[in-house]
């Protein structure tokens, strides 16, 4: 038996930073007899664990002889067919000893267990005849857990294969996924705890701990309609002929939602909470004008493993006069975001696989959410003991969004969703600390203030100042966060922070040229649909004019250019 080991990063808390992974662990591996059976370890405690392994090999080069792209050099391997092994959209989980049977040859293999631990990755050479075991022990590089925080994927599709173990070979913890899927995909906590007790009977790596998943997202035209229990849809009355147009259904929806939450007293909880899981829908500023929307993704399908999209494939095109690359859905995205945030919304970010994410592993976009108390003595967030208290805590904002680096953050001791007050006559000097824990090398990372840039250094740069960032000094109303951004090549590898936001004397900030913005969204929008066929555009025209309305309104309530 071979174990292939690297030595693990000792955690510190406080203000940190980690630059793990620029060389990645190689080991050789020989087998023999055609078969290799593999299994995982946690590196420090020995103990079995569930991972995801991405297992490749050369292919042919185009008959012109050039050079091809990673992606078309390399060709996946499944496991065998007939076998219970679970796989993970891009890769498969190792569950225990995975026995494979291979042709001779060369391969690649890529062995992890989400953001939490190291990647282990090398090639082995299989010989026929041969005959060999390998057992992979991953080091963990954070425990985000002992920290307060607790990852999860805001929407997981459909899928026939079992949630609760490919959840657990990426290490996270919650996952919201469709009512709509099979019978597989249903796991209430005391099916969870059953199949917990079975795999610890028969000695199988235990599940993650604690794992909550509900079946309460339900998607459609772009967004996700999250149900606070087991409620029913709010429908209205409109045309049935609604039913034929996806985004007409949505507005219908939303004009429902918005009925029964005006018919609510305050003391009642909310039935419904809706997130735009499509920042590029075509109909995103009549969703935003329609008052419903509580959550937004920042890190959502337009960031996948098993591709690089240059566009969104149904909504609006982002206007841009540079050449596209792998990078730009991600930056549109973004940028997207905080002209939401300079138009004056407070909407929770959220991150997850997506709606067209059926090849993610689950949980590669995800959201970290800490806790709402603190620990006396450490002053860190203690984590949710609930799935109701992480969910009551991403719609807070108490979160940060990431597909690769931990980021660990706070501005004046304050976690991410505070509300900082302030008054004109005394501006205000805030703090930021951070714990950065990274993979990939580190493009940069940022201090963002009102969409303009704070603080910007490499990690060389901020490790020389000693880890200190200058304080904000906030004279104005609106908002900040922190980012990370990396130099991962196949598309946006990115963390974020939610916000904080700051008002000085009570008044909240309302720019005008990110109103415009969205004006202009609005405006295009209605060209679009008048360009498509069989569009009934009287049955658009009051979803249309009360948008228009609602953005007129907010441009004359701006407060700042």
């Amino acid at each position: 038996m071979t174990v292939a080991k690297c030595k693990p990063t000792t955690q510190r808390p406080g203000i940190a930073f980690v630059l793990l992974g620029l060389l990645s662990v190689w080991t050789q591996v020989w087998a023999a007899e055609g078969k290799w059976t593999v299994s995982a370890v946690d590196e420090a405690e020995g103990t079995p664990i569930v991972a995801r392994i991405e297992l490749t090999r050369p292919t042919i080069e185009s008959s012109l002889g050039r050079p091809a792209s990673r992606m078309k050099r390399l060709r996946k391997i499944k496991p065998l067919p007939g076998r219970t092994t679970v796989e993970a959209g891009y890769g498969f989980v190792i569950d225990g000893p995975v026995e494979l049977k291979l042709s001779e040859g060369a391969y690649q293999f890529r062995v992890s267990r989400g953001p939490e631990y190291r990647v282990i990755s090398g090639n082995s050479t299989i010989e026929k005849t041969s005959a060999d075991e390998h057992t992979f022990a991953l080091p963990r590089i954070l425990d985000m857990q002992q920290y307060g925080w607790t990852s999860g994927d805001c929407f997981v599709p459909a899928s026939r294969e079992n949630l609760p173990i490919r959840m657990t070979a990426e290490d996270l913890h919650v996952a919201a996924t469709t009512a709509q899927g099979t019978s597989s995909d249903k796991y209430s906590d005391e099916e969870i705890a059953g199949l917990r007790g079975q795999r610890q009977r028969h000695e199988l790596p235990p599940l993650s701990d604690p794992l909550w998943i509900r079946q309460h997202a339900q998607p459609q035209a772009g967004l996700v309609f999250y149900a606070a229990d087991d409620h029913t849809p709010p429908r209205s009355d409109a045309d049935p002929r609604m039913h034929t147009n996806v985004d007409l259904a949505a507005l219908h929806r939303l004009a429902s939602l918005a009925s029964q939450r005006r018919s609510s007293s305050d003391e009642e909880p909310e039935a419904w909470k809706v997130a735009i899981e499509d920042p590029f829908a075509w109909p995103l500023p009549v969703y935003l004008a329609s008052g419903q929307v509580d959550g937004f993704f920042v890190l959502g399908d337009w960031l996948r493993l098993d591709r690089s999209l240059l566009q969104s494939k149904t909504g609006r095109p982002f206007p841009t006069k540079v050449t596209r690359n792998s990078k730009s859905l991600g930056r549109e995205a973004e940028q997207i975001t905080w002209e939401l945030l300079d138009a004056g919304f407070r909407l929770a970010p959220l991150a997850g696989s997506g709606d067209e994410g059926g090849l993610h592993p689950v949980g590669y976009n995800r959201l970290y959410v800490a806790g709402e108390t603190a620990d006396s003595a450490t002053m860190q967030p203690r984590p949710v003991d609930s799935a109701a208290q992480w969910w009551s805590g991403a719609w807070a904002g108490r979160s940060f969004a990431t597909n690769g680096p931990l980021l660990i953050a706070n501005l004046d001791g304050k976690l991410p969703g505070h509300v900082f007050q302030v008054d004109s006559g005394n501006p205000a000097l805030l703090k930021a600390e951070l714990t950065l824990t990274v993979q990939d090398p580190v493009d940069y990372l940022e201090v963002i203030y009102n969409g303009q840039i704070h603080y910007s250094a490499k990690l060389d740069e901020y490790a020389k100042a000693g880890g200190k960032i200058p304080p904000l000094r906030i004279t104005r109303s609106g908002w900040a966060l922190i980012r990370v951004v990396t130099l991962y090549e196949d598309h946006f590898r990115a963390a974020t922070t939610a916000p904080w936001y700051f008002e000085v004397d009570g008044k909240p900030r309302i720019t005008r040229s990110s109103v415009e913005v969205f004006q202009q969204w609005l405006a295009d929008y209605e060209t679009h649909l008048r360009s498509q066929p069989a569009v009934d555009l009287q049955a658009y025209a009051p979803f249309i004019r009360s948008a228009r309305d609602f953005w007129q309104g907010r441009l004359e309530s701006a407060n700042a250019n």
